[in-house]
């Protein structure tokens, strides 16, 4: 390449081809080794419930307001003790995995990589809204580019990247509604103002933690109201519709909740004491340190806040406290606004931070990447084709070195045992033995001690109730004495599972008759009466034959 291609590629036009490349190259090659992937590894759980509630719209004619699964016996309100009529759940506004269903439909594939495209995509989009975003804050694509490398190559982004929960995609939602939002501080042009207010309502429907940055926009403006910056009635409209918009969805989904149950979290999990706040700090440390961010990254935020404050320093040194004739409430205190609120969402759901890395992406996560976004724009950059074309050079080394950290965490994290990976493989075809052993697809089916709890229903492709607690004994007791009266046709319990905990799950095992085994799953008839069998009496008794 001449070196006059390489001066027009480091000049100011060329930062949109330098921030397309990235984020293709890093999104597909951190997306694409796993893009089929079933539900697995960290939050299978999750994920599998999100992957079914896809299935689910494929199922129910596409009702995007009945989101369902394949469980009649939701986790909340009692912990899987109540059977419902329906597979009906509540949720925040499923409107990804609808989506990704009408793609399932268009493509004739309910497989994995259809809702994983989905996701992937949207966050190929996000990422362009803020390298645009950070564009606008900085004045600069050469002070943008390492905001968006940064995300790029953020382990804990990596993982959920093109995944099948919500966070990335909502994120996405919030990257564009913020770049609208500056935009129209910037300019002033209205429609920017009810462009960004749905971008942000529309990431508040499909993930309610991020309800915090719609209130802090909205914070911010009305402040700007009240310092005469900006008219008030013409901002009236977006939010009335966006306001009603949530308050409506919450009244249903809290309908849901209450005829059909729900197997999502639906209450706030406060430290309830000194000891939880000790204790989940202790766990972030232990299981979270390097996944947020990694160990060159953290070294590189401390580097740019040192650096902000040093070129804070210098300029007030040189120049006195003059001013830039700009008159407007400064957006650092839509950052401030911001991240107290994210603060507060995180002291009100501080329990799940333990062992839930995604809550971190559904609030600190992005105003990190603002907050550096806004400490860039305080760096001078050294002027001359020579000082750019070196800065372009030192963000490609150190993204290759982050991209490799994140890249081995990934291979980490889809590393080593996992059960939810056992479970797949041991119900993959099950489908078809349960079709040649003649069970109907309307047969209604007791999972027992599967992990995750949707992933056998989806394999099975019939619908049932999940008896999966790893929990105290007397767990277990009170779902199992449930469960034997949960209106069930047949049972399946895994081969290799069962005999480890079988006396955990005595009380509903001996309610079972062994009667089909297929090599991994072992088929059996819920009755009336007591079996009572021992292990190995339980899978030594006669039954029909059959493989996948």
């Amino acid at each position: 390449m001449k070196f006059s291609a390489i001066k027009k590629l480091c000049s100011d036009g060329g930062g949109g081809l330098w921030a397309a490349t990235a984020i293709i190259a890093f999104g597909l090659a951190s997306s694409l080794p796993w893009i089929n992937d079933f539900p697995a590894y960290i939050h299978a759980w999750a994920q599998s419930d999100w992957y079914a509630i896809a299935l689910g719209f494929c199922n129910n004619g596409y009702d995007l307001f009945h989101p369902e699964t394949f469980i009649y016996n939701k986790q909340f309100p009692d912990v899987w003790c109540t059977a419902y009529s329906d597979t009906i759940t509540s949720a925040d506004m499923p409107l990804h995995g609808y989506i990704a269903a009408l793609l399932m439909g268009a493509l004739g594939s309910t497989a994995p990589w259809v809702y994983r495209l989905w996701t992937l995509l949207c966050s190929l989009a996000g990422l362009w809204f803020l390298f645009l975003l950070c564009r606008r804050l900085t004045q600069s694509w050469l002070k943008a580019l390492p905001v968006v490398l940064m995300a790029l190559t953020a382990p804990l982004y990596a993982y959920y990247f093109a995944n099948f929960l919500p966070s990335a995609p909502a994120l996405a939602l919030v990257m564009a509604g913020l770049w609208a939002y500056i935009r129209y501080w910037q300019d002033g042009e209205t429609r920017y103002w009810h462009l960004g207010i749905v971008f942000l309502t529309l990431a508040t429907l499909t993930r309610t933690s991020q309800a915090v940055v719609l209130v802090a926009v909205c914070g911010f403006e009305l402040l700007r109201v009240m310092r005469h910056e900006t008219p008030f009635w013409k901002k009236v409209p977006a939010v009335i519709v966006g306001g009603l918009a949530i308050g409506g969805y919450m009244l249903w989904n809290a309908h849901l909740k209450a005829e059909h149950g729900s197997l999502f979290l639906g209450e706030l999990m406060p430290p309830r004491n000194v000891e939880d706040l000790r204790w989940v700090w202790h766990v972030i440390k232990g299981n979270w340190r390097y996944a947020y961010f990694g160990h060159v990254q953290q070294w590189l935020l401390v580097g740019a806040a040192v650096g902000t404050v040093v070129a804070l320093a210098l300029r007030r040194r040189k120049a006195g406290m003059a001013t830039t004739g700009d008159s407007r409430l400064p957006i650092v205190f839509l950052a401030a606004i911001w991240t107290f609120g994210e603060l507060m969402f995180i002291a009100a759901m501080w329990r799940q931070f333990a062992y839930h890395d995604y809550y971190f992406l559904d609030c600190l996560w992005l105003p990190v990447l603002f907050w550096l976004a806004l400490a860039l724009r305080t760096i001078p950059i050294p002027q001359g084709t020579l000082w750019r074309c070196f800065i372009v050079v030192a963000m490609v080394l150190l993204s290759g070195i982050c991209y490799n950290e994140s890249k081995h965490t990934q291979q980490f994290r889809h590393a080593g045992y996992d059960m939810a990976t056992d479970c797949y493989h041991n119900y993959l075809g099950s489908d078809r033995w349960l079709d040649s052993l003649g069970i109907s697809r309307d047969a209604r089916i007791i999972s027992v001690a599967s992990y995750p709890q949707n992933t056998p229903f989806i394999l099975m492709g019939r619908k049932g109730y999940s008896v999966m607690w790893f929990g105290s004994d007397a767990d277990v007791s009170v779902i199992a004495n449930n469960a034997q009266r949960f209106p069930a046709d047949y049972a399946v319990v895994e081969n290799y599972l069962v005999p480890e905990h079988f006396d955990h799950y005595g009380e509903i095992l001996r309610y079972m008759l062994p009667i089909a085994d297929n090599g991994q799953l072992t088929l059996c008839r819920i009755t009336d009466t007591e079996v009572n069998l021992s292990a190995e009496e339980f899978f030594a008794h006669p039954r029909m034959g059959g493989g996948n």
